[in-house]
């Protein structure tokens, strides 16, 4: 079968943000990362973190010829707390800038 071992598998995508989770983060090298020739990508922990929309994903081999998904549509999830930012300190009576960020 087929090892990504001896040929590395790097995983990137057209949506804005990050692949991790797999073997090497965003790269399918290790010799288990396969059985019978397919990679379960939910199973090795694929995780991609970035912005919603549509996109598409590229297997590109060390050696050989780059595979592209059909177009994928990555949704947002509810959202489970808010971020504040701003400056640390405040002074009365004065404005002072924040921004609120909703993160699922």
């Amino acid at each position: 079968g087929f090892s990504a071992a001896g040929n590395n598998i790097t995983v990137s995508t057209t949506l804005t943000g990050a692949i991790s989770g797999l073997s090497g983060t965003n790269i399918l090298s290790s010799a288990g990362d396969f059985s019978s020739g397919v990679a379960n990508l939910t199973s090795l922990g694929l995780t991609f973190t970035g912005t919603s929309g549509a996109g598409t994903f590229t297997f590109t081999p060390a050696s050989g010829t780059a595979i592209t998904s059909s177009s994928v549509t990555v949704n947002p999830g509810a959202a489970t707390r808010l971020v504040v930012t701003g400056s640390a300190s405040q002074t009365a009576g004065t404005s002072n800038s924040i921004t609120i960020t909703a993160k699922d």
